[in-house]
């Protein structure tokens, strides 16, 4: 389905809300067809069809990209208490996750307000030691352009979500 005003509003939402107890992965292939997934919990959406993710830890990803700037983003909500909820009701109340499909851009320097953008939403991880070990070098993005979404589909308890 394509992305559309409209759609890029509840996408976006449903992403922020499950990025705080979910995964988010980036899938690409190389030169010979093989696929690569890539966890990636720094991306950011922005406007309609936009975001970007810091390039850190991507090198089998940098690769593939240089050869084949198709992707797609996974982002699953994998939260305890939502699945538990979900598994007792039966269904799932909002959609598990979604496909985002569309290209990412070149690696170029990131601007203070991606950096930010970023920072503000791990800002209560800032004390933990993991977080200078992980988020402090955040000098690279890449952008990406995403252009069609498929909700992720969990058999009976998806239903007509999506």
């Amino acid at each position: 389905m394509k992305i559309t005003e409209e759609n890029w509003t509840l996408l976006k939402q449903h992403y922020q809300k499950t990025i705080k107890t979910g995964a988010c992965s980036i899938g690409t292939v190389d030169g010979q067809g093989m696929p690569n997934v890539t966890p990636i919990g720094s991306l950011v959406l922005t406007e309609k069809g936009r975001g970007f993710f810091f390039n850190v830890f991507c090198e089998l990803l940098s690769r593939n990209i240089a050869n084949n700037p198709n992707i797609c983003v996974v982002y699953v909500n994998v939260g305890s208490f939502y699945w538990l909820k979900s598994l007792y009701k039966g269904r799932f109340v909002q959609p598990v996750g979604f496909k985002l499909l569309g290209k990412a851009g070149p690696k170029r320097a990131a601007t203070s307000e991606e950096v930010e953008a970023f920072r503000s939403r791990i800002k209560l991880l800032k004390p933990l030691k993991g977080y200078r070990l992980l988020w402090s070098d955040l000098s690279f993005v890449r952008d990406v352009e995403l252009t069609d979404y498929f909700p992720v589909n969990a058999g009976k308890m998806t239903g007509m979500l999506g």
